[in-house]
């Protein structure tokens, strides 16, 4: 007779499997969390063996020219005539004899398949949610400095929620953090940055949403509070957070300020209303050692639901619809998204030429090489199609064949 488990029991078991999947969760969230040259090194083509110069090694052999001195050029040598199907690199030119079996070439296939998706879900991960409005935090210890001054008075909610979906999804998985607004004088947070815990990230949350943040600074301020940002050895970069325009008359103090910090600056630029912000928000970061990020909100009135929409795996918040945009004039191209979308174009263009070689295999004439006055016919078999072809008998035969072929 079974025992049936009981409620304490059951109630147990779901909150370890709740755990485990926030665990999960929270190892894959982290492991997201690189930047996308690194991740590319993970994830990449030439880390997976998946280019085509890698697949074709796999699959074939380059087929090989000599330079010959009384020709004075390249010849190409004509063992292989006959026996293989080839390919072209359409990169290089160069010949590749193919010898693999047609269910290596279709893992190659599902390989490149997969690849495809990963990139499509990584620029996808990538323009979405807190990385669409704030980049990706690849550091473990950071320190946000928030600059409202340029802010318009109905944008205060905006910029609490963006910065709220940056505390929840990218800083509670890091190491360190801390906030500084850039006011009459700076306001810490806290004095030095703090270890993330859920405490610490739902404390700073709270901050956020009761601090009665002033529109209007002095010139000074901003600059005060990335010197304060920079006087804490224990954070590997500065975030400093622009909301609208930077004044003229401060952009020269703050790029001295800047370069003067021990660790790099990276520059956030949100609702920037003029090009001239982002040009100097990017000259800043590059002179700083940064990374520069910008985001513009859509400006058309759109309605959302009060209450979170549910889907399957998540729970999308009322913040993460609302806080919809895109790059603003002159920011150009997100460096982290052009070289994942590098890569998905190799890797697509790849994929295209690899299953052509299961859709529509290469043809070639079987022909007969001369050796020694004999006929040699390919020692290719059956099994290689239907990347090769069968053999075909000789056409001709020459006196003598017969008898060297049995010796």
């Amino acid at each position: 007779m079974e025992l049936q488990d009981s409620p304490s029991t059951i109630s147990e078991q779901q909150l370890h499997k709740q755990e485990g999947l926030r665990n999960t969760q929270a190892d894959l969230a982290k492991q997201s969390l690189i930047s996308s040259g690194e991740w590319l090194q993970l994830h990449g083509l030439k880390s997976n063996k998946l280019t085509l110069k890698q697949i074709l090694s796999q699959i074939g052999f380059p087929h090989c020219e000599d330079y010959v001195t009384s020709l004075g050029r390249l010849v190409s040598s004509r063992y292989a005539d006959g026996l293989f199907p080839r390919i072209y690199r359409t990169e290089d030119g160069r010949v590749y004899n193919l010898t693999a079996r047609s269910e290596l070439i279709y893992q190659y296939v599902e390989h490149l398949t997969q690849a495809v998706e990963s990139y499509k879900q990584r620029m996808d991960w990538l323009t979405s949610r807190s990385r669409q409005v704030f980049g990706v935090i690849v550091e473990q210890s950071i320190t946000i400095v928030l600059d409202f001054g340029g802010m318009l008075e109905e944008e205060l909610d905006l910029c609490r929620d963006a910065l709220i979906m940056v505390l929840e999804e990218q800083v509670a998985h890091i190491a360190k953090f801390n906030i500084i607004w850039a006011s009459q004088e700076p306001v810490k947070w806290q004095e030095n940055a703090v270890p993330v815990t859920a405490q610490s990230v739902a404390a700073a949350i709270s901050w956020l949403e009761k601090s009665r943040f002033e529109l209007a600074l002095r010139q000074a301020s901003c600059l005060d509070a990335l010197l304060e940002a920079g006087k804490d050895k224990t954070i590997e970069s500065t975030y400093y957070f622009v909301v609208g325009d930077v004044p003229e008359g401060s952009k020269e103090l703050l790029l001295q300020s800047a370069l003067e910090l021990p660790q790099p600056v990276c520059t956030v630029s949100f609702n920037a209303r003029g090009e001239g912000t982002i040009a100097f928000l990017k000259d800043l970061s590059a002179k700083a050692h940064g990374r520069f990020h910008a985001f513009a909100e859509r400006t058309e009135c759109v309605e959302f639901p009060t209450s979170p929409v549910k889907d399957e795996d998540s729970v999308i918040t009322w913040n993460s619809r609302k806080l919809k945009g895109k790059l603003p004039p002159g920011a150009g191209v997100r460096e982290d998204v052009f070289l994942i979308w590098k890569e998905m174009e190799e890797a697509s263009s790849t994929l295209a030429q690899i299953r052509r070689l299961v859709v529509e295999p290469p043809k070639t004439d079987v022909a007969t090489t001369d050796h020694g006055g004999c006929c040699l016919r390919s020692p290719v078999t059956e099994s290689l199609l239907p990347l090769v072809l069968r053999r075909t008998p000789p056409t001709h035969k020459r006196p003598g064949c017969k008898s060297q072929l049995h010796h």
